[in-house]
């Protein structure tokens, strides 16, 4: 089988999509079934760290590579499926040489398009993805939420959508090299004790409840700071987006570089998840990984991922969270323990061999349709 998988998120700093494709490509590559796996995009002028930040000029030459070129190179490499692992990397299927498959694994931009779109560019935004999830050969997608969500919003036949898990990558793991450690803590200069919130200034991280819950912690833990990581969203300025509120004691690192995101989570006391939306949540389960406690929004995928591994609170209560991240050396020492084997429940190449049956079932029912 010839598998073609848009690969242009790659290119930019870690984001669910980008670890998504990295990992189902490297462990479709490995499950050794004579495949081939090729990925396409056209090469970037510029790739910083998000697509948001590339020119006008370099997303118009996208579309055109997408709608024009890619077909021309799926039919010349004779691909047999063609993989988009985000919306905005499948052309009109009409145009394809061969069925496709599109990850959609979420629609927090129509439940949420007033954080980040204006009102006619959400509703053009709406009309072109349902087009996109109507005219697709199949759908997988990450959780059953998601797929609940996307079947109740679009009204197409579930059976079109498959429920696919994301993996948890066996780089997560407690770091217990020192001078490891230490390397990470200088570089991002971080306290000797922090909770630890990934989202900086993105609105549904809802990064607000955990300043929140630091600000009620701090009068009963003094030496304990708050640690966001994150690029600033849109260029939106921590300064700017929390100005509210008081932001002593917070430490806003920018972005943390894969590589030292597992000693970053193993010097964390704990890992607060407020996050109003979810399609999956990886972070919670690199958290509990590398043997940190984690505290989480009780909102949208979450529950299920988690399960029981994490307390979960409501994403609005700040209280709440600041209750539980303090909460006895009994129930963190549980709640690490649980997490360690919830996170090993998430394997890549399981992901892997259940999306290369998906692309079997897809490229059978194509032929038996011609």
């Amino acid at each position: 089988m010839i598998i073609g998988i848009e690969g242009l998120s790659l290119l930019y700093h870690r984001t669910g999509t980008s670890t998504y494709t990295h990992e189902l490509v490297q462990n479709l590559r490995r499950l050794d079934m004579g495949d081939t796996v090729v990925l396409f995009g056209r090469s970037q002028q510029a790739a910083g760290n998000s697509y948001h930040n590339i020119s006008y000029a370099e997303r118009a030459a996208n579309l055109l590579y997408r709608e024009y070129r890619l077909p021309a190179e799926l039919s010349n490499r004779h691909v047999d499926i063609y993989h988009s692992p985000r919306y905005m990397g499948l052309p009109d299927p009409s145009r394809l040489p061969c069925p496709s498959v599109m990850t959609l694994h979420d629609i927090i931009l129509v439940r949420m398009a007033g954080d980040y779109y204006s009102r006619l560019r959400a509703r053009l935004y709406e009309k072109q993805l349902l087009q996109r999830v109507i005219a697709v050969d199949h759908i997988i997608t990450v959780s059953e939420f998601s797929k609940r969500d996307l079947v109740d919003w679009s009204g197409i036949d579930p059976a079109k959508v498959s429920v696919v898990y994301n993996g948890v990558s066996d780089r997560f793991r407690p770091v217990g090299d020192d001078d490891v450690l230490d390397a990470v803590r200088s570089r991002y200069a971080l306290p000797p004790h922090f909770l630890l919130c990934l989202g900086s200034t993105e609105p549904r991280k809802n990064t607000r409840t955990a300043i929140q819950a630091f600000q009620q912690l701090g009068r009963m833990e003094p030496g304990l700071q708050l640690v966001v990581t994150g690029v600033d969203y849109r260029a939106i300025s921590p300064e700017k987006a929390f100005a509210s509120y008081n932001l002593n004691g917070v430490h806003f690192t920018g972005y943390v570089s894969d590589a030292d995101m597992p000693a970053l989570y193993s010097l964390a006391d704990v890992f607060l998840f407020p996050s109003l939306y979810e399609g999956f949540g990886l972070p919670p389960l690199e958290a509990m990984a590398c043997g940190t406690p984690v505290v989480a929004s009780n909102a949208t995928s979450l529950p299920e991922v988690i399960g029981d591994a994490a307390v979960l609170v409501d994403p609005e209560d700040g209280a709440g969270f600041a209750e539980m991240a303090i909460s006895s050396g009994e129930i963190r020492a549980g709640l690490v323990k649980k997490g360690r084997v919830r996170a090993a429940a998430f394997d890549w190449r399981r992901t892997a061999e259940e999306t290369r049956k998906i692309y079997e079932q897809v490229i059978a029912c194509h032929r038996t349709a011609t």
